[in-house]
């Protein structure tokens, strides 16, 4: 399969970019505790849901993008966009305490929220950073302090793009021209890699970070 697809059409059972509920947000819900997902290039938001107490809420990215929605974050501007769309889900729901969970090209973005040590007004406790597409957005990252983060790579990008891929050769959506790669990604964000449950490029849904982070429940 040609590389400029790897992303979004390796996977058979699942599209690899796919958010769980592909369809524009529309609905509005209210939580204390909320979970935001960025969706990776090719897919799109959904409407909100209430999970056990906690929102799950999926904007869609702002920009368009293999036939659905991408997340720009490159450019100041497109950063600050991007930034933007997150905020105004956040004050939709009124949440007070916050983790994002971004994945593929959202979990780049994820990482440049974190590294430019974004907290919302001080409603983000975690950071959920879930197979990303690993270019520049981790460098010079000065975290805010307090707030948590997890490294989750299943290894299904190392081959398409080894350190040095130029990102428009595959049709990546990137900060910078090439891919870093996972081992200088994770040293940037001062991370150590946590394997992903599954070898296939897809969300890890079950990660337990999100629920320890917004009420301190032990690991399972």
């Amino acid at each position: 399969m040609a590389p400029t697809r790897f992303l979004c059409g390796l996977i058979v059972a699942i599209s690899a970019c796919a958010n769980p509920s592909p369809a524009e947000p529309s609905a509005v819900l209210t939580a204390d505790a909320c979970i935001v997902r960025l969706h990776g290039k090719g897919a799109m938001g959904a409407d909100p849901v209430l999970d056990d107490g906690v929102a799950i809420l999926s904007p869609s990215g702002n920009a368009p993008g293999w036939g659905g929605r991408q997340w720009l974050y490159a450019t100041d501007a497109d950063y600050q966009t991007a930034r933007a769309t997150v905020a105004d889900t956040l004050q939709s729901a009124r949440c007070r305490r916050v983790v994002i969970h971004g994945f593929s090209n959202g979990a780049a973005l994820a990482t440049m929220l974190y590294c430019r040590g974004e907290t919302f007004e001080g409603r983000i406790v975690g950071v959920v950073i879930d197979d990303p597409v690993t270019d520049n957005s981790s460098r010079g990252c000065t975290p805010a302090p307090q707030v948590d983060a997890v490294l989750y790579w299943t290894g299904a990008l190392a081959d398409a793009a080894p350190p040095g891929t130029t990102c428009e050769s595959i049709d990546w959506t990137c900060a910078g021209d090439t891919v870093i790669g996972i081992d200088v990604f994770a040293d940037d964000l001062g991370l150590t890699i946590a394997p992903s449950p599954t070898a296939q490029h897809q969300w890890n849904l079950a990660a337990p970070e999100p629920r320890q982070w917004l009420y301190g429940d032990p690991p399972a």
